[in-house]
């Protein structure tokens, strides 16, 4: 039995569209905050939570649009396959357990469950109810449902370990509720015999005790002098109870070895530590539960034990107290127990370092739109197996932190890293605090990441170089651009003749001038922007001579050795004006020959906003331009 699909309508984030989040063995989701994430995991517990206090719907539940309206009806449904029904060959908990209210869309299909919970908000009352869904429209709509009976109910359970959280709380209820449900319901047999005389005996022996006497004397005295009734005249001292459900109360987990030699009680854990054992325990108790749904075990009796017969563990922002090596430890953990019939896993994450343990196809991307309501998008990946493994190496793992950023800007490598946010910052725009990441290319081609960020739909700028005379460069990084930004935006270049590009070293006039009806002028359009007629960092050369200790008056024009070292061996060295030629010396010095990062650190130390916002670049202004416009319409 495993939950392939959950749907949402009206519930918190989510609008009045009905938005579907595809499911996996192990779900992901990302997304900036208040995206939608713990609406997701709160959602799941509405329906299922295993603490029961979870499960009734709040007012606040209720969708409130930007309008300040409050939606009076929410539903969500949770969409099961149950593949496990089409087996004969063996007893399968699940089947029985639904089997009533199991369809089948087509002969041959897979077994499917749906179950609807619905609410409406009358007179500032919630009312709600959960169903089984049997019979839909044909816009998928319910037509016959059923209620759905509490022990249906609680034959799925879903663990949620929330952001913010008291680990000493989730850990105790665990421990208690769980752990200690799960004890009752084993079966001692004649050992139930054996812990009993020794209870009696130590309660024997204590209260035989002459200090316990003496308390019990001076108790017995002061409470009949204070208190007259026939009844509960006496006062007698006992110690919890004499039977072994008594004692199961008192067990408790401790850990060894410790400091000292004495055993750590939980209590002393650190926050970390509490919740790996707090999923330490659901994990364990899933894997007792299911051993004794399957027959594998007969120290529990099932009827008292009443294990769920399909468990979903909710994460919340693990990081918050988990270093990155645990958070892997945990993935790997939850893809084990995963893998079977009867468990799935769901974790939220603002940790880039968690990415790179992640399947791509696991993803789920969460984001407001202009609306303000939440969306959910899957990373597409190439259908050619080569194909992707490129796109995931070289953008997906690249630069995790685009998926948490409310706009990317791209760029080339160290120099975009080190400068556009010292401009964006000069200019009223500071990276963190409007959560723009800048994502370095560095040296991976463009078109993953558009594919990535396009198919997300994450906001972003592309800043590229244009290498004018470069090998491949001009014309060559004109023709790249518009072509891959055909392949993702099909209606961004209407009217314009990619084909029709020159060739690199053709002897095409280019004008590096950004003018209406030309190829720069159509990209920018389409947040494509280039640094011409080279890169980045003669364009900051060129703006802030002095700043990178140059006099433009002393530059001299390059000899061929020098061109070369700028350009490269297979160059073209005409087109270039004389300006940006007697550059080429200082160029070569200051960024091939020497430390890049550090010049262009030392360069921007030395220059205010003022000096920043005066010289920048014209194309740099464009680009500084519509980030500011594309984040006021983007929801912080």
């Amino acid at each position: 039995m495993k939950l392939v699909r959950l749907r949402l309508c009206n519930f918190q984030s989510f609008g009045p569209t009905p938005t579907t989040l595809e499911m996996r063995d192990v779900t992901f989701v990302l997304g900036p905050n208040g995206a939608g994430k713990t609406a997701v995991m709160v959602g799941l517990c509405r329906m299922f939570g295993a603490d029961r206090s979870l499960r009734r719907v709040r007012k606040s539940d209720f969708h409130c649009d930007t309008a300040g309206q409050t939606a009076t009806s929410l539903w969500l449904e949770a969409d099961f396959e149950v593949p496990e029904a089409a087996d004969t060959s063996a007893q399968h908990p699940t089947v029985p357990g639904f089997f009533n209210h199991m369809q089948l869309q087509s002969p041959g299909a897979v077994a499917t469950l749906r179950i609807r919970l619905s609410a409406a908000l009358i007179d500032d009352e919630v009312e709600d109810r959960i169903q089984h869904v049997v019979v839909v429209d044909g816009d998928g709509q319910p037509v016959t449902a059923f209620d759905m009976a509490p022990t249906d109910r609680n034959k799925i359970h879903v663990h949620y370990l929330p952001a913010r959280r008291d680990p000493a709380d989730q850990l105790s209820y665990a421990a208690t509720t769980l752990l200690g449900r799960a004890l009752r319901a084993a079966d001692f047999g004649a050992a139930a015999e054996a812990v009993q005389e020794h209870v009696d005996k130590i309660n024997d022996e204590l209260i035989g005790h002459g200090a316990i006497e003496m308390t019990q004397q001076a108790l017995t005295s002061m409470w009949a002098s204070l208190y007259a009734g026939d009844y509960l005249s006496t006062a007698a001292i006992g110690f919890g109870g004499n039977d072994i459900e008594a004692i199961l109360r008192l067990i408790t987990v401790m850990f060894t070895p410790a400091p000292g030699g004495n055993a750590v009680a939980l209590s002393r854990l650190s926050d970390g530590q509490k919740s790996l054992m707090y999923i330490a325990l659901v994990l364990a108790l899933q894997r007792m539960g299911h051993d004794v749904l399957h027959g594998q075990s007969d120290a529990f009796d099932p009827m008292k034990m009443r294990p769920a017969i399909f468990t979903l563990i909710a994460l919340e922002e693990p990081e918050n107290s988990l270093s990155p090596h645990y958070l892997g430890r945990i993935v790997r953990a939850l893809r084990t127990v995963s893998a079977g019939h009867d468990t799935q896993a769901l974790l939220a994450t603002h940790s880039p370092a968690v990415m790179r343990r992640v399947d791509p196809d696991d993803v789920r991307y969460l984001r407001l739109d202009s609306a303000r309501c939440t969306s959910v998008r899957s990373v597409l990946l190439p259908e050619d197996a080569s194909e992707a493994r490129k796109f995931v190496r070289e953008a997906v793992q690249a630069f995790p932190e685009v998926y948490f950023a409310r706009l990317v800007v791209l760029g080339e490598g160290d120099t975009e890293e080190i400068v556009l946010p010292r401009l964006l910052s000069a200019h009223g725009i500071i990276d963190d605090e409007a959560s723009v990441s800048i994502a370095p290319l560095g040296g991976r081609h463009v078109n993953h990441f558009w594919r990535l960020l396009h198919g997300l739909g994450i906001p972003h700028v592309t800043l590229l170089d244009l290498d004018w005379r470069r090998f491949s460069g001009g014309w060559g990084r004109i023709s790249y651009a518009a072509t891959e930004l055909r392949k993702h935006q099909p209606n961004a270049l209407a009217g314009r003749d990619v084909e029709q590009i020159p060739k690199w070293d053709s002897d095409t006039k280019f004008d590096p001038a950004t003018k209406p009806g030309s190829w720069l002028h159509t990209l920018e359009e389409h947040n494509v922007f280039f640094c011409a007629p080279l890169d980045l960092d003669l364009l900051m050369l060129k703006s802030f001579p002095a700043a990178y200790g140059v006099d433009p008056g002393t530059c001299e024009a390059p000899d061929d050795a020098t061109v070369t070292g700028v350009l490269g061996k297979n160059r073209k060295a005409d087109g270039y004006p004389s300006a940006w030629l007697q550059l080429f010396d200082d160029y070569l010095r200051l960024f091939k020959q020497s430390s890049k990062p550090v010049n262009h650190i030392g360069a921007l130390s030395k220059l205010s906003d003022e000096d920043l916002q005066a010289g920048t670049p014209t194309t740099l202004k464009r680009l500084v331009t519509q980030v500011g416009k594309t984040l006021a319409t983007v929801p912080a």
